[in-house]
């Protein structure tokens, strides 16, 4: 696995251009070529509002998108005789910093040409029902089109209290999720936002304030479109 990382007090200082090209590849480039690709394509530091990978295409919400991480990894399969990693198969993620709310994005999807000798082998947290969540995480909205290794299409907005280590004060830490995916493609989203929570408040909806209620109504509103965008430009 290749992981480039820089520290968020630098987010600002280091922001480069925006990206306006979207990443294609070629249909016999290898997995370790399109991972090389990724890495070089998207660069830490640069602003993004639009994560743009083949056909799919994920507009992002309104903010200052930076890209604080670039990951490419694929199962260390080595082949019999040679001692060299396969690299057959390639996946690739980004994490995006908004330097002004502090929210983050981490997107991740498939870069290699499905085949049917790939699928995923686990259930994603966005199709995860309430019995299957933690103790501690709250489930406020949720949609689960399809939850089959094959086809997994859902969206899920969960909270979970949390303690600023600096100030000791309460914190509510907003996570939406959603995954889509057909065989071994796929695309998984994650927004999370960290909002203050008064001394005692509770983390169940009716409890929180208005602004807060309507924030999390509209990050479901917005991961039902974009997962059926995935879905319709992917043709699944």
């Amino acid at each position: 696995m290749k992981k480039t990382t820089l520290m968020a007090s630098l987010l600002l200082a280091l922001c480069g251009h925006a990206l306006a090209e979207p990443l294609t590849f070629g249909w016999l480039e290898s997995g370790t070529a399109r991972r090389q690709k990724f890495e070089k394509h998207f660069l830490i530091g640069d602003t993004l509002q639009q994560f743009e990978v083949g056909k799919k295409q994920v507009s992002l919400p309104a903010g200052s998108w930076v890209i604080s991480e670039v990951n490419t990894f694929a199962p260390d399969i080595t082949q019999v005789g040679s001692g060299d990693v396969d690299g057959a198969t390639a996946d690739a993620a980004l994490v995006l910093v908004d330097p002004q709310s502090g929210d983050q994005i981490y997107v991740q999807t498939l870069i290699s040409p499905p085949s049917n000798r790939i699928w995923l082998s686990s259930l994603s947290e966005s199709c995860r029902e309430a019995g299957e969540a933690k103790a501690e995480v709250v489930i406020y909205q949720q949609q689960i089109d399809s939850k089959k290794t094959d086809r997994q299409s859902c969206v899920k907005v969960t909270g979970r209290k949390a303690v600023d280590k600096a100030t000791g004060e309460a914190q509510l830490v907003l996570s939406t999720s959603v995954m889509e995916s057909r065989d071994g493609d796929y695309l998984k989203y994650y927004h999370t936002r960290t909002v203050p929570l008064l001394a005692g408040q509770a983390s169940d909806l009716a409890s929180l304030d208005k602004p807060t209620r309507a924030f999390i109504a509209s990050q479901m509103r917005w991961g039902v479109a974009l997962k059926a965008t995935i879905a319709r430009q992917m043709g699944w």
